[in-house]
């Protein structure tokens, strides 16, 4: 039996199998019957724009309109066609302003696929499309193993540690120096030469060092198993093994190591896993 025969099979069964399970329920239940038909001959009985119904339906299988979208409009055309559902109330904690302006900008360049996903995106609310904008932006790419996309909660208080500028964000790019794609496991904050760095969070300095590509830079240890990493400074102020606080100058922005200006790259891990710390910085 072919698989279209198969299925067409199944289909009567499962329509013979309801029908049998109506027939009995009405000798059974003759009472509980009445009432349902009740319910279904006031459904039958409501206002419905059929016109609606049929032209979302139409949109869908020319691929005008995303599934989601229209389920969504065959839901308002059936159960309420004069608009009077209540409205939903939505508390976000960012703009809606962001959230729509990153989605139109992801829709420019992503291929039409992954267009038709962002596109259902638009219909969440700007919480929901912020969570899953790190998941479609790098869903077909292959992450190194030791990073996650996710936003881990912290269970301490933390700070920004420089006042300044987004210069590069955490992920794939361009190296702006050997010009190949490389993954960035930081951010990169631009900010005058001088500028102090302050401390993420409580913690150690575990290492106070200077290399080619960081320069000069140091490491503090959190609780929970977090870690923190401050590169390019032009000084560290801390020694290693120093129990550091929250919002403690502990260097200065600078350029040194593989730099094109002042900036302060700061990375966020956990366990040795790699964070986006653009949750966590203003």
């Amino acid at each position: 039996m072919r698989p279209k025969e198969r299925r067409q099979f199944l289909q009567l069964v499962i329509c013979c199998g309801i029908f049998v399970l109506l027939v009995a329920a009405k000798f059974l239940l003759p009472s509980r019957m009445a009432q349902i038909n009740e319910v279904l001959s006031r459904a039958m009985e409501q206002n419905m724009d059929v016109q609606a119904v049929f032209s979302a339906v139409g949109r869908a299988f020319s691929g005008e309109s995303g599934m989601s979208g229209t389920v969504d409009e065959v839901y308002r055309a059936v159960f309420h066609p004069d608009g009077t559902e209540e409205a939903l109330e939505t508390s976000a904690h960012i703009p809606a302003s962001q959230g729509i302006a990153a989605m139109a900008a992801l829709q420019a360049y992503l291929p039409l696929g992954e267009a038709e996903t962002a596109e259902d995106m638009q219909e969440e609310t700007p919480e929901e499309q912020v969570s899953n904008l790190a998941y479609v932006l790098y869903s077909n790419q292959n992450l190194p193993e030791d990073v996650s996309m996710e936003q881990a909660i912290l269970n301490f208080d933390y700070c920004t540690p420089v006042s300044g500028t987004l210069s590069s964000d955490f992920g794939y790019r361009e190296h702006p120096v050997e010009g190949e794609e490389r993954f960035h496991y930081g951010v990169d904050l631009a900010a005058n030469e001088g500028t102090e760095i302050l401390c993420f969070a409580d913690g150690t300095v575990t290492v106070v060092g200077e290399s080619s590509s960081y320069g000069k830079y140091c490491m503090v240890e959190h609780a929970g198993g977090y870690s923190t990493l401050y590169a390019h400074c032009s000084r560290i102020t801390v020694s290693s093994g120093a129990a550091v606080k929250e919002g403690q100058k502990i260097a200065e922005v600078g350029e040194t190591g593989v730099a094109t200006g002042p900036h302060l790259h700061f990375e966020l891990q956990k366990n040795g896993t790699y964070l986006n710390p653009i949750y966590y910085v203003d």
